[in-house]
């Protein structure tokens, strides 16, 4: 292999692994589990997902936008279930991979992926609030909300000192990855802002000896895989959390699917996208078999990938590699403050709430707004999955109205009056036509004529229909003629 290529990947692992090291710590505190879980799962996507890849650039690991989805099973379910929803998600994307619909996951209206996104943005904020302030979550996501408030008001009417700090840390890593964030220099896309805002609020927190809480892993690796417990994970298993992590290996292979087409735009190049949904199937089974965070298909990784130069997989591998020299140096990483990753995932959250589509939409006020309002409500109220499905069934239901519609012309041609219909005609019409049909039957003198001959499709329910309406007017004296 080419050295110059060999040496742009290996200096492009090492900008992905500074973009992913922060963000891996912050997804586990975001999920609810231990932060070396996030670490575990960025190994096992460098190491399993990224070798087997059908798509050489894709950073897989934990996300961000999932973290929620995460939590709810371990809120509902306990730590040791996600041995099950690993286990589960791997063995859905290797059937996606046999099947060869890999392709099909793009079939996704980008009104509820933007919603999806920024329900998720909501619900990391509002997570992280209750993480600053030291209080538990609801496995309810209305709850959160209607308490939020009150969560807030006892915090700040505590005067505790350490809130104090946390709140100072989190505002000093906002301000510096906003600042980051509006740079052009190449230098400032070279060096990750999390990265920075991470060490300069670990070195405060050190020279100026707040007491606050810090990540702590432990220093001996065969303790946490002794604590992987089989037994509760098989316990943990029910129809509930079979059916929700179904929907958890829908909403992740959705990603790693979008992920994968966003990276062939901006590299152009073809990924294989059974190969690469089959290489996250693995890399689940995989983060099941050790009860860790199930990997994804992530792009803000991927992209940090593609824009530092990489040519190959080599980079993803080695990305892996540094993370798992930290892992056995957790004594580095226990200077981190859990108020920087709160911080990181604040900024974070912004970015994927992005107020400006909620807007946008809003203004819109036509059917992808209905599309976008009904995932968006449903993710943050109820359930980031419940909200997915209600969108796509959202989404059908407009799509079955637009592509199965109808024209109707009106015509009154020597004392009959002729009713000409062209396009579509299902039972989804029903309400409408049922009312056109009352409207064109007043005040006609004495026949009426209905033409089906430039009808496309005619539902044997609207035939049906047809027939009833004719025999009610002629009962009426009109005399009703169908022609097909």
């Amino acid at each position: 292999m080419d050295k110059q290529i060999v040496t742009k990947d290996i200096f492009a692992s090492l900008v992905v692994f500074l973009v992913a090291m922060p963000i891996s710590l912050g997804v586990a505190v975001a999920a609810g589990v231990e932060p070396y879980m996030g670490l575990t799962c960025a190994i096992i996507g460098g190491l399993v997902a990224t070798t087997l890849t059908g798509c050489p650039l894709q950073i897989s690991g934990p996300s961000t936008g999932l973290a929620v989805m995460v939590l709810h099973v371990v809120q509902n379910f306990g730590v040791s279930a996600l041995i099950p929803l690993g286990i589960i998600t791997g063995l859905f994307q290797i059937a996606i991979a046999v099947f060869k619909v890999g392709h099909l996951f793009q079939a996704t209206p980008p009104s509820l992926v933007k919603a999806m996104l920024s329900g998720i943005g909501f619900l990391i904020i509002i997570s992280q609030v209750f993480i600053l302030f030291g209080q538990p979550m609801s496995s309810d996501s209305y709850m959160n909300i209607i308490n939020l408030p009150s969560v807030v008001s006892d915090g700040v009417n505590s005067g505790s000192e350490s809130l104090m700090f946390g709140g100072i840390i989190v505002a000093l890593v906002l301000g510096i990855m906003y600042f980051w964030s509006k740079q052009k220099s190449i230098i400032f896309h070279l060096i990750p802002g999390s990265l920075v805002a991470v060490i300069i609020t670990a070195a405060c927190a050190y020279f100026l000896n707040w007491d606050i809480p810090k990540i702590h892993l432990s220093s001996n690796i065969s303790e946490i895989f002794a604590s992987i417990d089989y037994a509760k994970g098989y316990d943990a298993l029910s129809i509930k959390l079979i059916m929700y992590s179904l929907g958890f290996a829908f909403v992740a292979s959705v990603e790693t699917m979008l992920c994968v087409s966003a990276l062939d735009k901006m590299t152009h190049t073809h990924s294989k996208y059974n190969k690469t949904i089959l290489a996250q199937g693995i890399g689940n089974l995989f983060a099941g078999g050790i009860g860790t965070i199930p990997i994804v298909g992530v792009i803000s990784r991927s992209a940090a990938n593609v824009e530092a130069g990489a040519k190959t997989k080599i980079s993803g591998i080695v990305h892996a590699v540094w993370i798992t020299l930290f892992f056995f140096i957790p004594a580095v990483l226990e200077y981190i403050p859990i108020a920087s990753l709160v911080g990181l995932l604040f900024f974070v959250g912004f970015k994927l709430l992005d107020l400006s589509h909620i807007i946008d939409y809003a203004k819109r006020y036509n059917k992808t707004s209905w599309i976008f309002a009904t995932t968006f409500i449903l993710t943050i109220s109820v359930d980031l999955l419940i909200g997915v499905v209600a969108g796509f069934l959202v989404a059908i239901f407009i799509l079955l109205f637009e592509v199965l519609k109808y024209d109707l012309v009106v015509k009154e041609e020597y004392g009959n009056k002729v009713l000409t219909f062209t396009g579509k005609l299902s039972f989804l019409d029903l309400p409408v036509l049922n009312r056109e049909l009352k409207d064109a039957g007043e005040g006609v003198p004495s026949n009426l004529e209905v033409c089906l001959r430039e009808v496309q499709y005619l539902d044997p329910a609207i035939k049906e229909h047809l027939d009833q309406w004719a025999e009610k007017m002629e009962k009426q004296g009109v005399s009703v003629e169908i022609k097909k």
